[in-house]
């Protein structure tokens, strides 16, 4: 079996089928995407504060990275930003 081609779930980039799978990709992304969420649900706790590459924080995070630096924290270097978990 090939790589799975379809759209990339939104927190882990799991590969999902595409339309021309002929064994129920629909039901198999369902699971894929599920795992995804639930996996995203387990690992990022309230408050938690973690250097993210990007230049904005994605959903449900909060761009603290100024807050962090100036409470001595490590710069986040280029390219990077420090997040909390809404």
């Amino acid at each position: 079996m090939a790589d799975a081609t379809g759209t990339p779930t939104t927190n882990y980039s799991f590969k999902t089928l595409d339309g021309t799978d002929t064994a129920g990709y629909t039901s198999i992304n369902s699971v894929i995407t599920s795992i995804d969420t639930q996996l995203q649900d387990k690992a990022a706790k309230a408050n938690m504060i973690v250097l993210y590459q990007g230049a904005a924080a994605p959903s449900g995070w909060t761009n603290v990275d100024a807050a962090v630096v100036a409470a001595g924290g490590p710069a986040s270097g280029t390219g990077y930003i420090w997040i909390r978990k809404n």
